[in-house]
């Protein structure tokens, strides 16, 4: 019973022995990191390196941990899905004893390569979108990276819109990348697509301007022979000639049948029959008679003033196909077919105007001229006295007017006073009345433009000289105050006076009426002096009496 028991006991602690060596095996496979193949999801388990010490027949089963298992040595097993697997192995030899088993136990890390692959078309445009789009992978949390093959990428991204800007072949290369960091986890996919850039039309000058003179002037001929593709397809041509006409092939001879403007286009195609297979070119096609200029009539204007030069009046064929240049004669000009122009100096001119058709310098250049007189004004002062005295003879000096053209001038003279005459630079008149006059003087130099004329005017006065008037011979008495009344002077003018008295008695006096007393008796010369302050020569008067100045007798009484 004892052996037994004791049998027992051993057997128990085999059998926790070998539980604790099959969990510190678990537990080391476990924390170690685990272990992948260069074949991504595909392994080789050998077992043959197990061996037992008493050189029993050893007996294999494995476990790879996703259902499957194997009794062989040697164990090729591919995982179907990604992951981290526990690997056990349990050889046991045939004694039969509880000693017979051990286990042991690796972890490792099956890789499946992610799925690379986009759709995409074999034919597209430059500068025209493309959509690519990776193909789904469910199995994995993958990220995508794009390479276009023209030097640009983009990453972590599974659609994308791709626009190339240059014609050619390019390669795009997609890589699906499960991020696991093994040999396995990216794979890619290419996918060459041809890039096509539109033609490029060339149709020749982009305007054929000619004059015509006969029919044989209306054949035109076009040349898109310079025409190409980046892309060295061939390429087909039609030409549009704008009259309703065409014609195919990179030459082509054309005859109008009607004068005008045509807009011929040239179309160029190439074989891809995509959008951007098409180019077109223009030429602008203008057939037109020569025109002919007509400068106006000639025209007589002023130094400085504005003169209108119009070719309006010109015979065009048609409006908008020419260029009309004027020249003003004194160095300037005007590119335009209607222009204002100012002269600086006097003199006489010939403007031209130059008309010339666009469409082509073989229609000849029509010119056609006007004399343009420009005249300077003569200039003119006017030389006199401010004021004079009714009844002389006044000087009106003109001559220093001159005229910078070297005019003879004519001088027309009024004064004022409803009197005129046309004379010399210098004359003289007698006013019949005195007052305040504007004398005048035109000069003209003969030439009847705008500028033909000069003035000067002046402002003088005819003085009529004023009456003075003192009054009747006066008797007075010594220290007797007595009064002086020159109210009966006056001035034919008008003019204010002053008044000044002289007594005789070596004293004066002022004012229309003044009073005054004589010290001693006497006879005395009075004189009033009237002055209407023109300041002319006859601009005061004078008028007196004899003042008769009694003493008062005195009386004396003697006594005897």
């Amino acid at each position: 019973m004892r052996t037994f028991n004791n049998f027992k006991i051993n057997y128990l602690s085999i059998i926790t022995a070998s539980l604790c060596l099959i969990f510190v095996s678990c537990y080391k496979s476990l924390a170690a990191e685990p272990i992948t193949s260069p074949r991504c999801n595909q392994f080789t388990f050998d077992a043959t390196g197990s061996h037992d010490p008493d050189n029993e027949k050893i007996n294999y089963q494995w476990n790879f941990g996703d259902g499957e298992s194997s009794q062989d040595a040697v164990v090729n097993h591919t995982f179907k899905k990604p992951g981290d697997y526990l690997v056990t192995l349990r050889t046991t030899d045939n004694s039969g004893l509880e000693c017979s088993t051990a286990v042991t136990s690796q972890m490792i890390r099956a890789n499946i390569p992610p799925i690379a692959s986009f759709a995409a078309s074999d034919l597209a445009c430059t500068n025209q979108p493309i959509t690519l789009e990776a193909s789904a992978d469910p199995a994995n949390k993958t990220n995508y990276d794009w390479s276009f093959g023209d030097g640009t990428k983009t990453q972590n991204q599974k659609n994308v819109t791709k626009t190339y800007t240059k014609g050619g072949d390019y390669k795009i290369i997609l890589t699906a990348d499960n991020g696991s960091g093994t040999v396995c986890s990216s794979a890619t996919a290419e996918h060459t697509i041809h890039v096509n850039e539109p033609p490029i039309a060339e149709a020749g000058d982009a305007e054929i301007l000619k004059c015509v003179s006969d029919d044989n002037d209306m054949m035109i001929a076009f040349d898109g022979s310079q025409s190409s593709d980046i892309n060295n397809d061939n390429l087909t041509y039609l030409w549009d000639f704008g009259d309703g006409q065409k014609a195919a092939g990179p030459k082509a001879n054309h005859k109008y049948a009607q004068l005008g403007n045509y807009d011929a286009k040239l179309i160029v195609k190439d074989e891809t029959n995509k959008d951007c297979a098409t180019a077109v070119d223009f030429v602008a096609v203008r057939l037109n008679k020569a025109s002919r200029a007509n400068a106006g009539e000639d025209v007589l204007t002023c130094k400085g003033e504005t003169v209108n030069f119009d070719g309006s009046q010109s015979t065009i064929y048609k409006k908008g196909t020419i260029t009309a240049r004027w020249i003003f004669g004194d160095g300037e000009s005007a590119d335009t077919l209607k222009a204002t122009h100012s002269y600086s100096k006097p003199g006489k001119y010939q403007a031209s105007l130059s008309i010339e058709d666009k469409l082509n310098a073989m229609c000849p250049v029509s010119t056609d001229t006007r004399i343009v007189i420009v005249n300077s004004p003569p200039t003119v002062s006017l030389t006199a006295l401010d004021s004079a005295c009714l009844g002389s003879t006044v000087q009106f000096d003109a001559s220093s007017a001159t005229d910078p053209d070297g005019d003879k001038l004519k001088f027309h003279w009024t004064f004022g006073d409803g009197t005129s005459l046309v004379d010399g630079s210098k004359v003289t008149h007698e006013y019949k009345q005195g007052g305040n006059y504007r004398v005048s003087v035109i000069v003209d130099d003969g030439v009847n433009s705008l500028c033909s004329n000069a003035t000067a005017s002046k402002n003088i006065k005819i003085n009529s000289p004023p009456v003075a008037d003192a009054g009747a011979n006066s008797a007075c008495c010594v220290d007797m105050v007595t009064e002086f009344n020159a109210q009966a002077s006056s001035d034919p003018d008008t003019d204010k006076l002053t008044y000044t008295w002289d007594f005789g008695d070596g004293t004066t006096g002022d004012g229309q009426l003044t009073k005054h007393a004589y010290r001693e008796s006497g006879s005395y010369n009075v004189t009033l002096t009237v002055d209407d302050e023109s300041e002319t020569t006859c601009s005061k008067s004078t008028a007196g009496f004899v003042a008769h100045v009694n003493s008062t007798p005195v009386p004396v009484i003697n006594v005897r």
